[in-house]
């Protein structure tokens, strides 16, 4: 294969875990052209990525405007004469896409695709990583590693230490605390983040704590910055683009958060992670960075994950993690033990 397309998945912490399948095709097909298609809102995640040689942005929507973009899309892939490609979920309309492109491989999991692509069952039960990876067996990739690494340029560095002194910050140790998430039912209480933050701040007069969220958890980072009750805590909600936040984490002594995009792009960087999980499972969407990864997990007898949209029990697999326990383990972690 010389010329090879990826159609990427949707959501921030799926693309993440699909990094390990790029990287594994790289490997088969060291010397060949790669090119990803992503969501514009998540192109960033790709652009530095070394295994990538071009990432295309195209929205993944169904409006006029985006059939118009579809099809220069499908012109456009045509003339640049890919030989294979890989639908990393299944897709009609990719599948379409792709053939109408001329591509003549085409690899995706069994669905919607068939029968325009050639397909493997996506394996159940397994870290969502290892799923995507099950993709790679059709071009003869047998085993590959399953964790996954983050890039990010020195000008990404420069723009993220810049916000990180007009926040306040960047004077000592840092934990970054991420209370949002797009997923209402997969967050941990914002009066948790608070009382964790106050009791870090007081139990660790060498530490501040940034308070870090996308443009719509402004407020909500604003109001536990506030309620933190110290100058020691700051928030960068909004102020950030993916790549400075992953230089922010990637600074970090800690990153707390829920299950969500922003768990995986800390989880990415290396940096040591405490997520908290309830109606989804670590076992499935649990952190796969190189550095040191906690997830905490209670049962409440519910059927885990659920990946319910609205919860009967007050959501109570978030609510039973208790701030105790995170603060027990982050501050064995911040001591400099085993958490």
């Amino acid at each position: 294969m010389d010329r090879i397309l990826i159609f990427e998945l949707n959501w921030m912490g799926d693309i993440l875990f699909s990094l390990p399948f790029i990287r594994a095709v790289r490997k088969k097909f060291p010397d060949a052209y790669i090119a990803c298609t992503v969501v514009p809102r998540y192109a960033e995640l790709l652009i530095h990525n070394p295994w990538v040689n071009y990432v295309h942005a195209l929205p993944d929507n169904n409006r006029l405007s985006s059939i118009g973009e579809k099809i220069s899309f499908v012109r456009m892939i045509k003339k640049e004469g890919y030989d294979a490609c890989f639908i990393l979920k299944p897709s009609r309309t990719k599948a379409v896409m792709a053939l109408l492109a001329g591509i003549p491989e085409r690899f995706g999991f069994a669905g919607k695709n068939s029968p325009l692509t050639r397909e493997v069952e996506q394996p159940g039960g397994l870290h969502r990583a290892d799923q995507i990876l099950a993709l790679a067996g059709l071009v003869g990739v047998e085993k590959a590693d399953g964790t996954y690494e983050y890039f990010y340029s020195e000008e990404d560095e420069e723009r993220a230490n810049d916000i990180l002194r007009r926040a306040g910050g960047g004077i000592r140790r840092t934990v970054a605390l991420n209370p949002g998430g797009n997923w209402e039912m997969k967050r941990w209480p914002a009066d948790n983040f608070t009382d964790l933050a106050r009791r870090l701040l007081d139990a660790f007069g060498d530490i501040e704590v940034m308070i870090t969220g996308a443009e719509k958890d402004v407020k909500l980072a604003r109001g536990i910055a506030r309620d933190a009750g110290s100058d020691r805590c700051y928030t960068v909600a909004g102020m950030t683009g993916l790549n400075e936040l992953a230089v922010l984490f990637k600074e970090s002594a800690l990153v707390v958060s829920a299950d969500s995009g922003p768990l995986h792009l800390a989880s990415a960087t290396g940096v040591t992670t405490i997520g908290i999980f309830g109606p989804t499972s670590y076992e499935i969407t649990g952190q796969r960075g190189r550095g040191r990864n906690i997830a905490m997990q209670k049962d409440v007898g519910c059927r885990v994950p659920c990946y319910a949209k609205s919860c009967g029990m007050d959501l109570a697999c978030m609510k039973a993690v208790t701030v105790d326990e995170v603060f027990k383990a982050a501050k064995e972690r911040l001591e400099g033990g085993a958490a």
